[in-house]
């Protein structure tokens, strides 16, 4: 299957082109040492991701501890617990959503109240996993008050921890929830809605962007339900290509 290349408009100027030029600095890496596998699902077999450099990373007990103490932006101040992660640490297919809402920041666990239970749904129905069989985290790690949109300087400080479990899990497939994760992981401006029917190679990995569960609750499914369903076969595809398969193909 071709997989064709985005072409992107990189983000104006603001805080988290910091972020978004670290990423860029491994795409270069990537494209110059990474070799002719670069980009193709089930590139990375081990080892090192290629593109990114040699380097001692943090396990994700080790993030998870630094993540809970964490004050490098101001939403450490309103939070009631900080939200990192969960699935399975070694598991081929990766989610990756903006930040947490009430009932995560109640339980400290990402995509726990209705959206999760929407993306739940829908990893059993089009991917033919359980939630256990894949890692979901996201962009930021404590809730924005009133559940507003993250704002740069907060998605830059909480950057080094995705960086991280990204770095430990080592995903084959990547899937962004909503606008936010998509365009940090891409470098661009376009939105989901543009971004989404397609996958995109990223550092070795297949990058697969669609909706939010929390866009398709608030408009009713509908249209959007079916191109997330679509989305989600296209990431079970992938993994499937990439041999990191779990379940019954």
């Amino acid at each position: 299957m071709t997989r064709p290349s985005p072409a992107l408009t990189r983000p104006s100027p603001c805080t988290v082109n910091t972020v978004l030029g670290r990423i860029s600095r491994h795409n270069r890496v990537n494209r110059a040492e990474a070799g002719p596998l670069a980009g193709r699902p089930g590139a990375w077999q081990g080892g090192e991701r290629p593109g990114l450099p040699s380097r001692a990373v943090p396990t994700l007990a080790e993030l998870e501890r630094e993540v809970a103490g964490c004050t490098k932006c101001a939403l450490a101040a309103g939070r009631t617990q900080t939200v990192f992660g969960n699935g399975d640490p070694h598991a081929g297919l990766m989610f990756i959503g903006e930040g947490p809402g009430a009932e995560e920041d109640r339980q400290g666990l990402p995509f726990v109240g209705r959206s999760g239970q929407l993306l739940d749904r829908l990893i059993n129905e089009e991917v033919g996993l359980e939630r256990s069989q894949v890692y979901v985290a996201n962009v930021l790690r404590c809730r924005p008050p009133g559940n507003r949109d993250p704002r740069d300087e907060e998605i830059a400080a909480c950057w080094p921890y995705l960086e991280g479990q990204l770095d430990n899990i080592r995903p084959t497939v990547v899937v962004t929830l909503g606008n936010f994760a998509a365009k940090l992981l891409l470098q661009t401006t376009q939105g989901v809605t543009r971004l989404r029917g397609r996958e995109y190679p990223w550092h070795g990995a297949v990058l697969v962007p669609t909706y939010h569960p929390s866009y398709i609750l608030r408009n009713g499914g509908g249209d959007q339900l079916v191109q997330m369903r679509a989305d989600l076969v296209r990431a079970k595809q992938a993994l499937v290509a990439s041999r990191r398969y779990p379940g019954r193909r």
